[in-house]
């Protein structure tokens, strides 16, 4: 199972970890149905999610990327993921540029929390988070390990591991 697909199947389990839609079916979480969280909700939302996501990426570029065979890089088809769970769920994920290369210049931090937040991860914190203007902001760390380094840090004089980030943002209220 490849592309559109196991994006589908991928979202719909990080839906179903996050349990936006009580009473709706796993598969089929809906924006409109999904309560607003607290923050306190979001933080634990947000951290389950980035454990999540820190573990598929590791795993999937572990056992089913292969260099030079023409495959898309996990985390970039883990952004169709990040795309579904928005149009769904109102949750934006987001890579975080913090000690390496920016595969992308999206991944570059944009405002003063992501600017902070990719300090915070490159000293070696375990996350950093605001909840503000309605929004819930969470980063947390996302390890490169040496396999990750070839592209992310091709011109290294060491194979220890580096440190990504991974941007996530949910919509609080409060009850």
């Amino acid at each position: 199972m490849t592309g559109k697909p196991l994006a589908g199947l991928i979202a719909g389990v990080f839906a179903a970890t996050l349990a936006v839609a009580p009473g709706a079916p796993p598969d089929e979480p809906t924006r409109e149905a999904a309560p607003t969280a607290t923050a306190a909700e979001a933080r634990q939302r947000a951290k389950l999610l980035h454990g999540l996501i820190h573990d598929t990426l590791q795993v999937v570029h572990a056992r089913y990327f292969r260099e030079g065979e023409r495959l898309m890089i996990p985390a970039a088809a883990l952004k169709d993921v990040f795309r579904e769970m928005e149009e769904r769920d109102g949750v934006r994920l987001r890579w975080l540029v913090v000690d390496g290369k920016a595969m992308n210049i999206d991944h570059e931090p944009r405002d003063d929390f992501e600017k902070a937040a990719a300090e915070a991860l490159a000293a070696g914190e375990a996350g950093h988070e605001a909840a503000e203007d309605g929004l819930y902001r969470f980063a947390g760390p996302i390890m490169l390990k040496a396999e990750c380094l070839k592209c992310h840090m091709p011109s290294r004089s060491s194979n220890r591991p580096r440190t990504a980030g991974l941007l996530i943002t949910i919509p609080v209220g409060e009850r």
